[in-house]
């Protein structure tokens, strides 16, 4: 809720200009509801962008006034759609359960959840992993591997969100190691594999390739640094470039 209905539509513009070409990796973008319909109608199919919700609800339709169906944004062209995420968590109280829904109706619809995941405040590596665990598996309560193959983890820790400072390197890894560690525990090894694991909180034009050089990070979750076209579109080609280089 920063840009304006307008300026939503002139950034994905911009963006979508900036990234002519680029295809080395999938870059996707949420709009608000608002302008999501217009920027799916003006998005190319051939872009590199490609466009999600920030939320859903678990039924297909009823009376659930204020609410968006997963239905709803497959019908306007939306392919993704974020669930969990700790802004929903903090605000509107959101927990476990209620997430669970979301993420087993928009799987079954063939959505691609972003699924948030992350501790809410600084605590051990053994707390951390405790409380990513219990979350995990509780999130995934009746998914099935098959469906789980088209969720994209993404971990935010709470206290990091918004802040100048990401969390430091060393534990960003051993977070996104104990989640496919996790996603193995429920899976198995194919799946846990094959899983993207992207980290978000705190990103910034100073700590994103590091970041993104990480073994089991498996791409960037922004927001401050992803509102403007020029910072984002250098974000995702810079990476691109420096993972080519390094043979990732």
């Amino acid at each position: 809720m920063v840009k304006s209905y307008q300026n939503t539509l002139e950034t994905a513009k911009e963006l979508e200009k900036k990234l002519e070409g680029f295809h080395d990796f999938r870059v996707v973008i949420y709009p608000s509801y608002p302008a999501l319909p217009e920027v799916c109608r003006n998005v190319s199919p051939d872009s590199a962008l490609k466009i999600g919700g920030q939320d859903m609800f678990w039924e297909e339709e009823g009376a659930f006034t204020g609410e968006v169906s997963g239905k709803m944004l497959l019908e306007i062209g939306c392919e993704y759609v974020e669930i969990n995420h700790q802004e929903r968590r903090r605000y509107l109280k959101e927990d476990n359960e209620m997430s669970n829904r979301k993420l087993r109706a928009a799987v079954k619809m063939g959505l691609k959840p972003f699924l948030c995941c992350g501790e809410e405040v600084m605590d051990t590596d053994e707390m951390v992993q405790a409380f990513i665990k219990k979350q995990l598996h509780e999130l995934l309560t009746g998914v099935t591997a098959e469906e789980a193959k088209l969720i994209t983890f993404a971990y935010e820790p709470m206290w990091a969100i918004g802040k100048k400072e990401t969390a430091n390197l060393g534990h960003i890894q051993m977070v996104h190691h104990y989640i496919r560690f996790v996603v193995e525990e429920i899976y198995g090894k194919e799946v846990a594999d094959a899983a993207l694991i992207v980290y978000g909180g705190g990103i910034n034009m100073e700590t994103y390739l590091d970041i993104a050089s990480l073994p089991d990070v498996n791409g960037l979750f922004t927001t401050g640094c992803g509102i403007d076209p020029d910072t984002y579109s250098k974000l995702a080609i810079t990476t691109a470039q420096m993972l080519k280089e390094k043979g990732l």
